[in-house]
Formats: C-alpha cells, structure tokens, sequence
C-alpha cells in the first residue's frame, strides 16, 4: 500500500513539472501516432479483411446448418423408407399366405376331381369288362349251340342213316334245343 501512496504522490509532483504523462513514463506525440494508427488498423481490418472473414464464416455456419437440416431430413426418410417397406413385406406375406392357402384349395379339388375321374373310368372299365363279358357269353353259346347242333345232325345222321337236308336238318335241331332249353 505504501507504494502505491508513493507513486500517487510522484504523480501528483511531477504534474507540476510536466504532466502526469510524463511521469508515467508516455509521450504524448507517440501515443497520438500509435492511436491513429490503431484507428487505421481497425478500419483497414473492418473494411477489407473482417468482411470476407465474416462472410467465410456465415456461408461455414448455412452449410452446417443445412448439412444439419439434410441429415434430419435423410434420417426421417430413411425411417419413412423403413415403415414402408415394412407395410410392403407385411403385404408381400399376406399375399403369399392367401396365394398358398388358393393353391392348397386347387390341388385339394384337383385331388377331388381326379379321384372322381379315376372312379367313373373304373365305373366304365367295369361296365365295357360286363359288356365285354355279356358278349363272350354270348359267342360263347352261340358256338355252343351251332355245334350242339352240328353234332345232333351228325349223331342223327348216324342214327337215321340218312342224310337230311339242311332245311330239315335246323328245323330239328331247334326243336331239339327248344324242348332241351325247357
């Protein structure tokens, strides 16, 4: 504290010789030089060079901002992107569920269809096997019978020792098969 009384008192001694200035140890000329020129360099940095600084830095802080901007709005169309593909798979799997669920309906009716097909040409089958059957039955006894009657004519023949004409010969032989049939 007492040198700060001491330099008070210095100070106040030497305004009465030349100032307080000068006994602070500044001259007056050079501090009005180093002011103007401080004023200079203030203008010149304001005017030429604080500007395009200014201006560098504003179109660093829209680029940010946008780069910002265009992120969040990347990140709400990603996530969009994320809902719709989403509702598409969930449609995707609907309708392959209800294609599946069709095609288990068609080949259940075709397995259907085909056994019924399988069951009337079995149906047919069977009925051209009865007809067929039905016929050779009936060639069979129609051989039968023609040579049933050819031998009845031979051992008639024989017995008679004649020979009967044909007319003859089937009128007997039907009689003999009709009488034989009852």
């Amino acid at each position: 504290m007492q040198e700060i009384l001491t330099l008070l008192a210095n100070a106040a001694t030497s305004e009465a010789s030349g100032g307080i200035f000068e006994s602070l140890g500044i001259d007056w000329k050079i501090l009005i030089l180093q002011t103007i020129a401080f004023g200079l360099l203030v203008f010149i940095l304001a005017k030429w060079i604080y500007p395009p600084i200014l201006a560098m830095l504003d179109r660093r802080d829209k680029l940010i901002n946008d780069s910002v901007k265009a992120a969040k709005e990347a990140t709400k169309r990603s996530e969009q992107a994320a809902e719709e593909i989403a509702a598409q798979l969930k449609t995707a799997r609907d309708e392959a569920n209800e294609i599946v669920d069709a095609a288990r309906e068609q080949s259940t009716q075709m397995l259907l269809d085909s056994e019924k097909d399988a069951e009337r040409r079995a149906e047919a089958m069977v009925s051209a096997a009865k007809a067929q059957l039905d016929r050779d039955v009936e060639a069979a006894r129609t051989m039968l019978r023609d040579e049933t009657a050819s031998l009845v004519a031979l051992a008639t023949e024989k017995v008679v020792s004649q020979k009967v004409d044909n007319a003859a010969d089937k009128k007997i032989i039907s009689k003999a098969i009709k009488e034989s049939a009852k």
